[in-house]
């Protein structure tokens, strides 16, 4: 679970003592970048115990040069930092909840890639949808001066909460502010089993959206982990019509980064097994490129399956209120990568989900508390037309348990709830035990 990279690891012990800080970050971002989506790495890592410490020292440097006092008692600001922003995804969804239930937030934007520097218009939608608070892009050309910059932010603002919603490979987030060590400290992780920074620094405390992810990294870091549940607004009940014979239709939603395109776990090849199932269609909700939609239809056709049967809708502005409104009785999860929020909002709707689940599951093993139905998981698509077929003559019971277990679960009470009992706590990286006497901090 504990990964170590001996090739690069030296070398940024060897550039923080060169004072070659900005060489030292780049060797952190690229090796985790080149890493962490490695096939047998995922699922079977987690955590980078000694980038951890590296971005702890070189933090250290931060603080140490340019403060010379200690912070004054922190103030009720909360800063909450990530590295992109983007249109769609449960990650990006996350953090919009997130800021309203915080007192006086502001966003700041790492822009690791530089994506707004370099494309300032993408910016606009982000100040729109932000309006009520601020938002702050790191516009410096190196990592090194963008970590200076947050540090200088961090000390300006002395939040008395810092929330990490970063990408994995990120350093800047964690070397802007560790040595600020006045303000309490969480890191929202991944939900998901590639290896992250930050998950092994002791002064931070570990929050995760699912409970059995929760039990892995509370079981190896040996200290709680929170369980934040994933919140989704209620749109609404889907009136599903009634399934005469076997005319009915599919949909899923996902960009380009929850399927592959080659292999037998191809989109191409989900999406042919579920048709040949079906007499309706197969709807994709999510950005594809032309040239895998056009990909796509040429494989069905190669299977003697009508291509117009597969419909990409491309991106919407609400996915629930898409679901509300489309001719689909069924909703299959994304893979090889799921899409845990986008499964909630299905449920909420109606929707009976069929959740893919990996059949190696490695010691960061998959999740099933997400999903009403347990039985309606699939390894491969072979599984797919024997559960289209479990799913119709009993619709309408999986639809009224999923709708049940959106309710139950995923409230904006029980969201607000987790977070006001992070924000409240005074030395939030000890966290607390439930009542049960766990490790995890159960909602």
């Amino acid at each position: 679970m504990f990964a170590n990279l001996p090739l690069i690891e030296p070398e940024i012990d060897n550039h923080i003592a060169g004072l070659r800080y900005n060489e030292a970050l780049a060797n952190i971002m690229v090796g985790v970048h080149g890493h962490h989506k490695l096939e047998t790495v995922a699922r079977n890592f987690l955590y980078y115990p000694k980038l951890d410490q590296q971005m702890q020292t070189l933090s250290e440097v931060i603080f140490h040069e340019q403060f010379e006092q200690p912070a004054p008692t922190p103030t009720e600001n909360t800063l909450i930092v990530a590295s992109e922003i983007y249109q769609v995804g449960g990650h990006s969804r996350v953090i919009a909840d997130l800021v309203k239930e915080v007192p006086s937030p502001t966003l700041v934007l790492t822009d690791m890639y530089w994506r707004f520097r370099n494309t300032p218009d993408y910016l606009n939608w982000v100040l729109d949808a932000f309006a009520a608070m601020p938002v702050i892009v790191l516009p410096q050309r190196t990592l090194w001066a963008k970590c200076q910059a947050l540090g200088q932010l961090t000390r300006r603002l002395n939040p008395k909460n810092i929330f990490y919603v970063n990408h994995h490979e990120d350093p800047i987030p964690f070397v802007g502010t560790l040595g600020h060590v006045q303000s309490n400290k969480t890191l929202i992780h991944h939900c998901d089993h590639n290896p992250s920074l930050g998950s092994t620094l002791e002064q931070v405390a570990h929050v995760d959206f699912v409970e059995e992810m929760a039990h892995v990294c509370s079981t190896h870091l040996h200290r709680p982990a929170w369980v934040l549940p994933l919140f989704v607004p209620d749109g609404g009940l889907k009136s599903f019509r009634p399934i005469e014979n076997n005319n009915f239709s599919a949909v899923t939603c996902g960009t380009h980064v929850k399927y592959i395109r080659t292999g037998p776990m191809a989109l191409q090849c989900i999406v042919a097994s579920v048709l040949e199932s079906l007499d309706g269609q197969f709807f994709h909700i999510g950005e594809l490129g032309a040239d895998w939609i056009a990909e796509i239809r040429v494989h069905l056709q190669n299977r003697g399956i009508a291509p117009e049967r597969f419909v990409a809708l491309g991106n919407v502005t609400s996915l629930w209120e898409t679901l509300l409104h489309l001719d689909a009785h069924v909703y299959i999860g994304s893979a090889p990568i799921g899409g845990g929020r986008a499964a909630i909002e299905a449920q909420g709707c109606g929707y009976p989900v069929l959740f893919y689940r990996v059949n190696d599951q490695g010691p960061a093993i998959g999740s099933n508390s997400l999903y009403a139905s347990k039985s309606l998981e699939w390894s491969d698509t072979s599984a797919l037309p024997r559960l289209l077929k479990e799913v119709v003559p009993q619709h309408a019971s999986f639809s009224a348990l999923a709708r049940t277990f959106y309710v139950e679960k995923f409230s904006q009470q029980e969201f607000a709830r987790v977070v006001r009992e992070v924000c409240a706590s005074r030395d939030n990286a000890e966290g607390h035990t439930s009542q049960t006497g766990d490790t995890t901090c159960s909602p």
